[in-house]
């Protein structure tokens, strides 16, 4: 047997154990509260991954069309994707109603009609709670977002903070429980 057919045969038996795989995936709409900037609503999608029953690989991406912030030279309307990664501890994981807790790490990918602004890294923590059947679910979470920005405006640099709450709520699939 040739390398070719090996790596192929160990390819196609790892996509069919996919549906195995425990973890979940949901959409939600989103509202974000920050600090030096209005509030904003959103919609997003995460994805998560079991390692164990209580412990979870979590993504979520959120887009934030209108973002704006005030500066001394005025407004900038700001279009914001936090993108996030972190890990998860499901409470009760097989129960009707599963509180749970995380933080992670969060990649923003920041973008302004008027001047500059950079993609910046911070954090985050969230709790929140599932309830449903074994498969469809409904959820709700608070998360608190930790976020520097710089915002240049030709010349002038001003450096901006977008620390706040975001209030996630949405349905999940679950798969593999």
């Amino acid at each position: 047997m040739n390398w070719k057919k090996l790596i192929v045969c160990c390819a196609l038996t790892t996509l069919c154990s996919v549906p195995s795989w425990a973890g979940s995936f949901g959409v939600y709409g989103s509202f974000w509260d920050a600090d030096e900037a209005d509030k904003s609503f959103g919609a997003g999608a995460r994805v998560g991954f079991d390692f164990v029953k209580f412990l979870e690989l979590e993504f979520h991406a959120t887009y934030f069309p209108d973002f704006e912030t005030e500066t001394v030279f005025g407004t900038v309307d700001i279009r914001a994707i936090p993108v996030d990664g972190g890990l998860k501890v499901n409470i009760i994981p097989e129960g009707p109603f599963n509180p749970y807790v995380g933080a992670g790490f969060t990649q923003y990918f920041l973008n302004s009609d008027e001047g500059n602004i950079d993609n910046e890294t911070g954090w985050y923590g969230e709790a929140g709670f599932d309830a449903g059947g074994d498969h469809g679910r409904f959820f709700a979470e608070a998360m608190w977002r930790k976020l520097d920005a710089h915002v240049s405006l030709g010349v002038f640099d001003e450096d901006a903070k977008f620390d706040g709450i975001t209030f996630n709520v949405g349905g999940t699939w679950r798969w593999g429980k």
